[in-house]
């Protein structure tokens, strides 16, 4: 299995069908979880989205595409490669009545992003750290964006690296390949800018970082 911002080939069984189960259960319990999921699908109804486009990019069941589309977009996307969330995201969308407004899209986003229509609003929640390539992946997101993109990532943080190394260290030892990587926020602001978008909210938390940027207005 590979992940959408992993280099192509790359083995990723820490992901699949057993942890997309897994998501959807807690999902359907719990609602959506995580502050900065909660938070990025807050920024996105103050923005509006009243006859607006979704694509949750690297967005596994899909759970805050499938907010957004409760909440009054007209439609959402689940961007993945991830074959395995496939199931568990139609699932998911039929569970909360939206399955007639909610897709699901296997396509590389870095490789391919003509293969992802574009949308109003963008979602990319801790997808960047999952690779080197994430700052290509958030500039690829950014060039299928109409209105807004919301993003969460890793803080470049003396104690968020050392977590990450880690971390790292851990899968090592259990032979995965997956890896986690921290990014330069500079730098993923820059690229995002290359593609006419500017940042206009900004939430730190201890290890996440949660970023709304929007279309610059010339």
């Amino acid at each position: 299995m590979t992940c959408p911002c992993c280099p192509a080939g790359e083995s990723l069984d820490i992901f699949g069908e057993r942890s997309a189960r897994r998501e959807l259960r807690r999902y359907l319990r719990r609602g959506l979880g995580g502050t900065d999921a909660k938070l990025i699908a807050t920024w996105a109804a103050e923005a509006g989205l009243d006859g607006a486009t979704v694509a949750e990019i690297g967005g596994g069941i899909g759970q805050i595409q499938a907010e957004l589309v409760r909440r009054g977009a007209e439609r959402g996307t689940v961007v993945e490669v991830i074959g395995g969330y496939e199931g568990a995201a139609r699932e998911l969308a039929r569970a909360v009545a939206i399955a007639d407004r909610s897709s699901f899209v296997l396509a590389d986003l870095v490789g391919a992003p003509e293969a992802v229509e574009p949308a109003d609003v963008v979602v990319l929640r801790r997808v960047v750290c999952c690779s080197p390539e994430g700052p290509a992946l958030l500039g690829a997101a950014a060039g299928r964006t109409r209105r807004t993109l919301l993003a969460s990532y890793p803080r470049d943080r003396a104690a968020v690296r050392a977590v990450a190394r880690l971390q790292n260290a851990g899968l090592a030892l259990m032979r995965k390949r997956f890896r986690v990587f921290v990014h330069s926020p500079s730098e993923l602001e820059r690229i995002a800018a290359r593609h006419g978008l500017e940042r206009i909210r900004r939430s730190r938390g201890l290890v996440w970082e949660t970023v709304q940027f929007a279309t610059a207005v010339s």
